[in-house]
């Protein structure tokens, strides 16, 4: 089954809605970041939530980049994500563990922390890029996103992003909603909505279940209520190519170059969104020095 994006609108024309499965992207993420339960749960709702973002605000090319510092100790969360279903990030400490919470789930919040902030990057055209940053308000990242979403899109929303992760490390379910308020919706939509997400099964339950993207907006408004508007695969950013590594190194500085070949007589490369290595030995870091050098660069 292919991870899709789906977005659709209540047929009264009061909210907006956007719902994902990507459970078998996680299941790729939590093995190439040799990440645990909890490291894959962080990651997993940054990455979620962040597609959801980029599909309700961007279009077209547009891209943002979304970065969760919240002195907790997974440290830094950064994603990538666009309007076209592509995403790509990574979590500082993926092998961070916590006691579980009192109701006996993963400790996001307490692995995130809360004394930080949320910033959101967009790329948009030919112009400079637009940042805009909210303070974090619980580390559990749909709340924080939500947050960002009216404070600084002002956009009513509500963003749920849910991960299950069996305790081998295999993600069991990965998957999410946001709804966003229309024009139209009276205080007495908004309310009658928070009832239903209230007492709503969870995510992750409808998932395992079976349960399509469309299938949590019908279980949520009621299958004759909302609209499908347009389905997006959802996929990881294709990987950076060796290549491409190597026109990175040619735009160091020639001493730094000359040093790693001194040194360490080639140089190691990390990708942090992959978590692979890349190597450059010492005759293919000597051929990217002497193809600088006659460039005269």
């Amino acid at each position: 089954m292919t991870d899709t994006l789906v977005r659709a609108v209540t047929t009264d024309g009061n909210f907006r809605a956007i719902a994902i499965d990507a459970t078998e992207m996680m299941a790729e993420v939590a093995k190439f970041h040799e990440a645990l339960q909890l490291g894959t749960t962080v990651l997993g709702r940054a990455l979620l939530g962040s597609l959801m973002v980029s599909n309700a605000i961007l279009k077209g090319d547009e891209r943002l980049a979304v970065v969760i510092n919240g002195d907790g100790p997974a440290g830094k969360i950064v994603v990538e994500a666009s309007a076209q279903g592509e995403v790509r990030g990574y979590v500082t400490n993926p092998t961070v563990e916590l006691p579980l919470t009192a109701k006996g789930m993963q400790d996001v919040a307490g692995a995130v922390g809360s004394n930080g902030f949320l910033q959101v990057t967009k790329e948009i055209g030919e112009g400079d890029p637009f940042t805009g940053q909210v303070e974090l308000m619980t580390g559990e990242i749909g709340d924080d996103l939500t947050y960002y979403m009216a404070k600084s899109e002002q956009i009513p929303s509500a963003v749920a992003v849910s991960v299950l992760v069996d305790p081998d490390g295999t993600v069991a379910a990965a998957g999410g909603f946001m709804i966003s308020a229309l024009p139209d919706a009276s205080d007495e939509d908004i309310t009658a909505l928070e009832d239903k997400l209230a007492n709503l099964p969870s995510i992750s339950s409808q998932l395992v279940e079976g349960h399509t993207p469309m299938d949590l907006l019908f279980n949520l408004f009621g299958k004759d209520d909302v609209k499908l508007l347009a389905t997006t695969e959802v996929a990881l950013y294709p990987e950076i190519s060796k290549r491409d590594y190597e026109r990175m190194l040619a735009t160091l500085p020639m001493k730094d170059l000359q040093e790693m070949l001194a040194e360490d007589h080639g140089v190691e490369i990390v990708d942090r969104f992959t978590g692979k290595k890349i190597q450059f030995d010492e005759a293919e870091l000597s051929g990217i020095i002497a193809a600088k050098d006659a460039e005269g660069l």
